[in-house]
């Protein structure tokens, strides 16, 4: 049996009045029917990124001690936000906030959450911008819930924060007292040594190397205290902490180097230095306890200042999110569109009617050039009316 295209395109010409009068009247009740649809309006509320926010956003007053409490100052930290509020305790504060179990009659707290995502969308800019958009049948409430996602996130935004703070705080405070009875015992064998030596000074040089050595062990110590911090919330292969070994062990090489001399004698060095190994037995004595003071000493500096701004970041309320624009009430609804429901409904009608046509057309040919086959094919469909005759039926006794 040969068809050709136009076989079905006559057909079709030939009722293009009635395709458009099916397609229009189609378009027109799925129009209509779009009215008994429920209106949405949708606010949306865009937040800066992070790099914006300043010096002042998670920590960052806190310069110093930022790489002890587990992140660098500058990272930008959009996508995290964006998984703070995707989160559940994001989610689930909300619904409790706005009793939207209530208001949508649903006694699950799962589908009420799956509720609430299918109603709120958040996406991150490529400038790094967040755009955070919630729909709901009452404007004011789609406002709200937009505003408060973000007053969300900035709550456990400083709670995340106040507890690294304080974690911080706590762990350098147990240094600061050990350094400091440290620097009390250090200081007191120094006194007593000079004392009983009639106050023995060094050369030049080596009061210089002793001042060098015990800056570097000092810088050693608070790299170690910083290490310390960061492994209570990092792994070992964080590249941050790989980062921390590494200057720690170029600081050793150094300290090393002023206290042995390294490998040269000392005839052959250029540098204008002499190791401590070196020194007279009396001498070393001198200068070890003097640099022993001088690490406590810069230890014990730097530990105070890094306590006192751990005090004062976990004590701090500031806003560690900066708000673009401000969800407002919607004027107009977001959906149902109901011109985009007419199309489709214009197009549903004139797809049904042209498939209804070429159905046709190829019955007709098929009932000329072979019978048969055209037979076999109204068999099966007389067995399919007479089933849903059976299933009507049935369902009407019921």
């Amino acid at each position: 049996m040969e068809q050709h295209v136009t076989d079905y395109l006559i057909p079709i010409y030939r009722k293009k009045g009635k395709l458009f009068l099916t397609a229009l009247l189609t378009g027109i009740l799925f129009y209509l029917s779009s009215f008994l649809l429920p209106k949405y309006y949708e606010a949306k509320i865009s937040v800066l990124p992070d790099s914006a926010t300043g010096p002042d956003l998670n920590l960052g007053s806190l310069q110093p001690v930022l790489p002890m409490l587990g992140f660098a100052p500058n990272e930008n930290k959009t996508d995290l936000f964006i998984q703070i509020l995707k989160s559940r305790t994001v989610g689930e504060r909300i619904i409790a906030r706005f009793k939207l179990k209530e208001l949508w009659g649903i006694n699950s707290e799962e589908k009420a959450l799956k509720r609430l995502t299918s109603l709120v969308a958040m996406v991150a800019t490529r400038e790094g911008m967040i755009l955070l958009s919630f729909e709901a049948k009452d404007p004011q409430l789609s406002a709200q819930v937009a505003n408060a996602y973000i007053e969300e996130l900035d709550r456990v935004n400083q709670e995340t924060n106040s507890s690294r703070a304080r974690n911080a705080r706590i762990y350098i405070s147990d240094q600061l007292h050990q350094t400091e009875r440290e620097l009390k015992t250090a200081s007191r064998q120094l006194a007593d040594y000079q004392l009983q030596h009639k106050a023995i000074a060094l050369q030049e040089q080596l009061t210089t190397a002793i001042e060098q050595a015990g800056a570097l062990k000092g810088k050693i110590i608070a790299k170690r205290v910083q290490l310390g911090v960061m492994l209570q919330t990092m792994k070992a292969g964080n590249p941050r902490v790989m980062e921390v070994k590494s200057e720690i062990q170029q600081l050793q090489i150094q300290y090393d180097r002023l206290q042995f001399g390294g490998e040269k004698p000392l005839t052959e060095r250029h540098e204008f230095y002499i190791a401590f190994a070196e020194a007279p037995e009396v001498a070393l004595r001198l200068a070890d306890l003097m640099r022993s003071v001088k690490i406590k000493e810069t230890v014990f500096q730097l530990l105070n200042q890094q306590f006192y701004q751990a005090k004062i970041e976990e004590a701090k309320d500031t806003p560690t999110i900066q708000v673009l624009d401000e969800a407002k009430v919607p004027e107009k609804k977001s959906r149902p569109l109901r011109m985009l429901i007419a199309a489709t409904g214009f197009l549903i009608g004139g797809l049904v009617f042209t498939l209804r046509l070429v159905s046709e057309q190829y019955s007709r040919a098929l009932k000329q050039q072979n019978p048969e086959e055209y037979h076999r094919w109204d068999e099966l469909k007389k067995l399919i009316a007479g089933d849903k005759r059976k299933f009507l039926r049935r369902r009407k006794k019921s």
